[in-house]
């Protein structure tokens, strides 16, 4: 796994891959890759909700106790408001779909005997809630105090509905919930091209690693990181600790809370009039903390 994010960083460092050429990656995984494998995947898994409400609770307690813990920071660094909230965004905001996603399934395929099937499926019903919580959340942190009007909450609801990502949960999720079987040669042909979309997401990243640069804001964009790659793993463990959950829940969980900040938090803080320069570094710095953060929570779930 980590093997392939440094071939990405390799393959764009030697100029064997351009910054146009990962722009074109990052659109094929995003809008084909990623929608097919978790239409595919979904559709296949069985949706018992039931069995991850304690997964479900984790996650999103530990983003709820984030936010405060990085409202409280913010307030500690003497923050502005125009960048309080897009240090918020950044430190609950994980990215999900092309870090944590991948990690998890490589994660429990890597073990022998591990419950890949069943891991897999609580993943991907975990998936599309957060996505959901993490969207609407940063909306709101990022317009707290701005007075944004009904123009954002209608971008905002734009936004939700044409998420491709979103889209294919929900198809996903539709078809398990119906019975429905997909037609082998479709279902087939998902999985195939689904099958692409993990390892180039992992390049993407690598690549994306070696283009980037932090901006400014360093002492803010390193306590943000600090804070999103152990904080919130932290208060998921002691969820999961107090909660009973069972050693595969919380290694799903731990996994999803370690990733580092969505790079959509810098497209949104840029739409929303938050503080880019932040946004771009606390993504830099929050990627190459996430590496020994994956390796602790990996090793010890």
């Amino acid at each position: 796994m980590f093997f392939v994010i440094a071939l990405g960083w390799g393959l764009t460092r030697t100029g064997f891959l351009s910054e146009r050429s990962l722009r074109e990656l990052n659109r094929v995984t995003y809008w084909v890759g990623l929608p097919s494998l978790l239409v595919q995947r979904i559709a296949s898994a069985n949706p018992e909700f039931g069995a991850v409400t304690g997964l479900l609770a984790v996650a999103i307690g530990a983003t709820v106790g984030g936010i405060l813990i990085a409202y409280v920071a913010a307030r500690m660094l003497g923050l502005p408001a125009s960048a309080t909230g897009t240090f918020v965004q950044g430190v609950f905001r994980g990215n999900l779909a092309f870090i944590g996603l991948p990690v998890v399934i490589y994660a429990f395929e890597a073990v022998e005997g591990a419950p890949v099937a069943a891991a897999q499926s609580s993943a991907l019903l975990l998936f599309g809630p957060l996505v959901v919580l993490y969207n609407i959340a940063a909306v709101v942190v990022l317009l707290a105090g701005r007075g944004g009007g009904a123009g954002m909450i209608r971008g905002l609801a734009y936004g939700l509905v044409t998420n491709p990502i979103l889209i294919a949960c929900a198809l996903g999720l539709g078809l398990a919930l119906a019975g429905a079987t997909l037609p082998v040669m479709l279902d087939r042909s998902l999985a195939a091209v689904g099958q692409m979309a993990l390892p180039l997401a992992l390049v993407c990243i690598g690549g994306t690693l070696c283009t980037s640069r932090v901006r400014g804001r360093v002492r803010w964009a390193l306590a943000g990181a600090v804070l999103k790659v152990a904080a919130l793993p932290a208060i998921g463990a002691l969820l999961a600790w107090a909660l009973g959950l069972s050693p595969a829940h919380t290694r799903i969980a731990l996994i999803m809370l370690a990733c580092p900040a969505a790079s959509a938090s810098y497209v949104l803080a840029r739409q929303l009039g938050g503080d880019e320069a932040l946004a771009s570094s606390l993504i830099l710095l929050s990627s190459l903390l996430a590496v020994p953060a994956m390796i602790v929570v990996l090793a010890f779930t």
